[in-house]
């Protein structure tokens, strides 16, 4: 928070004026885009619904075509349907009667068979004898003649009291083998059941009894073969009950397929129509859609021919089909299987409108390449003038506030100047002053007067000769004048010079040089003001310490001149901007430190140009030590 505080620092009405100039088109440009980003997209469903209309029409033609082929297949009878495909069953109905191929597909049908069942009168003599008189061996020996009979009413209805009779005396084996004989006989119904279906069950019946399991399970699944090959024909009633009987005997659900259902309950909507029990009566030809079942129908002479087309047939053989043809949109008839995706354009056909069984959908065209590629140029086009406008004005402020921060730093460097300037001027107008006032001072009085002036000129020489090289060092015409010395005997000396300097304030500097010899490549002078400045930022940032170090090492092809001070410190965040020309620590500012700024800056010049570096390591209130290292000379 600090520094963004700092960075909004410059003068309010600057910040809102950039804000606005800013700010204003860039809004300006957002708005215009997402318009225009609207305007492409409204065009761009505009052109998916004109594409949708357009393909409904086609899909409308094709099913038109594919429809009056089926009716025409129809009309050619069974030859015209020879190969009947997956997903279709043809049925026809007559006369009461109902034929469907291929066999199998319906589990149940809206009537059973056309069968007759064997009449009792010819049954009373056994059943007299079997419920009245209980004489059951009578009613056996009966049962048996009448079984003989060749009429298969007669014969049926003989082996079924057989069966019972003998299932009654305790006879299960021959029970089991007279209902074997009733399973041979198809034509005849036993309570509504043919005859074959209601033995085969019966059967079932006495194994049951008998705890003959694998037996009972043999047979049963001999039941449910049956059912789902179509070689019975049962109503919907008749075929639940049988379901039920045989999920019991098998241990597990038996029941009809889905779309064997839905085929079976479009049958008895045919079947009704054709019959007339119907609120409206079939027409002659004509197509239905009964979900999800579609029937085409030709009706003649008391005969209906008609095929039903399952969801498989129509995913096969329509869908498919109009998927080629209005790629990549995706054609949808409702109710005959999944629909369109909730949120996808969509155009939708009903019967009413296409003449067609159905109410067709089509959705999920894709935008076209060209207006794809458009919407992502501009796209691009709008991020990339935005990502240049924001550069841009980060790069203004930053220049803008680089500059205000510099004129800010030129100000404080003014009146930092001035003030150092004014310390020996005064000093030297009031020695002036006492010199002309007092004639007859005495000699000592004099020369510390002579002495005061003196140091006040050298002050002002330093700081004047400061100035000026720091300019030419800034305007790169410094000309630095190498030659081999000693750093160690150049550290001594300048550290001698300004013990002299502070020992008036009780400044000690403790100086630490190791033996031998440090020879480097440099410019007397500079490193000599180099390194004064650093003990002279060393004096003034000591606080309340009067302990100035000063070490010189070797350390293999380097060496380093190190100045330490127990003074305030230099906390972290400004030990890399106070080397840069005048900045000051907040503690100069806090504490009214005198001092210009360039110290420190004109030090890293000089020590840069001796191919060397400067570093700072301090912590606030432990001191600071300030360490310049130089290559050696070979």
């Amino acid at each position: 928070m600090a520094r963004l505080r700092a960075w909004l620092r410059p003068p309010r009405s600057l910040l809102v004026v950039f804000l606005v100039v800013m700010l204003l088109p860039a809004a300006t440009l957002i708005v215009l885009g997402v318009r225009l980003l609207e305007q492409d997209r409204a065009l761009a469903a505009q052109r998916r619904l004109e594409r949708l209309e357009h393909a409904v029409d086609r899909v409308v033609r094709a099913l038109e075509q594919d429809l009056a082929l089926l009716a025409k297949r129809l009309a050619g009878g069974p030859q015209g349907l020879a190969d009947i495909p997956d997903g279709l069953v043809r049925v026809v109905l007559q006369a009461g009667r109902i034929e469907a191929s291929p066999p199998g597909r319906l589990p149940y049908y809206p009537a059973g068979p056309s069968l007759k069942e064997p009449p009792a009168e010819h049954f009373a003599e056994l059943e007299s004898q079997e419920f009245r008189e209980q004489d059951l061996n009578k009613a056996l020996e009966t049962s048996r003649r009448l079984a003989g009979s060749n009429n298969l009413l007669i014969r049926a209805g003989a082996l079924l009291r057989e069966a019972r009779i003998l299932r009654k005396m305790g006879r299960p084996d021959e029970a089991l083998e007279a209902y074997q004989r009733l399973g041979a006989i198809t034509a005849v119904a036993i309570q509504g059941m043919p005859a074959d279906l209601a033995a085969c069950r019966a059967r079932c019946a006495v194994l049951e009894e008998q705890a003959r399991k694998a037996q009972l399970f043999e047979e049963a699944a001999a039941i449910e073969r049956g059912l789902r090959s179509g070689k019975w024909q049962l109503d919907r009633l008749s075929f639940l009950h049988v379901a039920a009987q045989l999920s019991r005997w098998l241990g597990r659900e038996i029941r009809a397929n889905a779309e064997d259902e839905a085929l079976a309950g479009a049958l008895e909507w045919l079947y009704q129509k054709s019959n007339g029990t119907a609120p409206d009566q079939l027409s002659s030809a004509g197509a239905h859609f009964q979900p999800p079942v579609t029937i085409v129908w030709i009706a003649a002479a008391g005969r209906v021919t008609a095929l039903l087309a399952g969801p498989r047939y129509a995913q096969a053989h329509w869908l498919a089909g109009l998927q080629k043809l209005v790629s990549p949109a995706r054609a949808y008839l409702l109710g005959a299987g999944e629909g369109p995706p909730a949120g996808v354009p969509r155009v939708q056909r009903t019967a009413a409108d296409t003449g067609l069984p159905w109410t067709l959908a089509l959705a999920g065209v894709e935008d076209p390449a060209e207006l794809q590629a458009r919407r992502r140029l501009l796209l691009a086009g709008l991020a990339a003038l935005l990502v240049l406008i924001a550069a841009g004005g980060g790069f203004v402020w930053r220049s803008v506030n680089r500059e205000l921060a510099v004129a800010r730093l030129q100000s404080d460097f003014v009146s930092a100047v001035s003030h150092e300037f004014r310390t020996p001027l005064t000093s030297l107008r009031q020695f002036n002053e006492l010199l002309q006032e007092e004639e007859g001072l005495p000699p000592e009085k004099r020369r510390t007067y002579y002495g005061a002036q003196a140091r006040a000129t050298e002050r002002l020489r330093r700081l004047v000769e400061s100035l000026l090289d720091f300019g030419r060092m800034e305007a790169g015409r410094r000309p630095y004048r190498f030659e081999p010395l000693d750093a160690g005997r150049l550290a001594l000396d300048v550290a001698g010079e300004f013990r002299g300097e502070v020992s008036g304030l009780g400044f000690s500097v403790d100086r630490s040089v190791d033996s031998g010899n440090y020879p480097v490549e440099a410019d007397s002078e500079a490193l000599s003001r180099a390194l004064w400045n650093l003990l002279d930022n060393a004096a003034k940032y000591s606080g309340d310490s009067r302990k100035i170090e000063l070490r010189v090492e070797r350390d293999g092809s380097a060496i380093s001149i190190a100045v330490r001070d127990y003074g305030l410190g230099v906390p972290v965040p400004e030990q890399r901007r106070i080397f840069q020309k005048f900045v000051r620590g907040s503690a100069a500012k806090s504490l009214g430190v005198k001092g210009t700024g360039i110290g420190l800056a004109m030090v890293r010049h000089i020590v840069e140009a001796h191919g060397g570096s400067v570093r700072v390591t301090s912590a606030p209130g432990e001191g600071s030590t300030f360490t310049i290292e130089l290559p050696a000379k070979a």
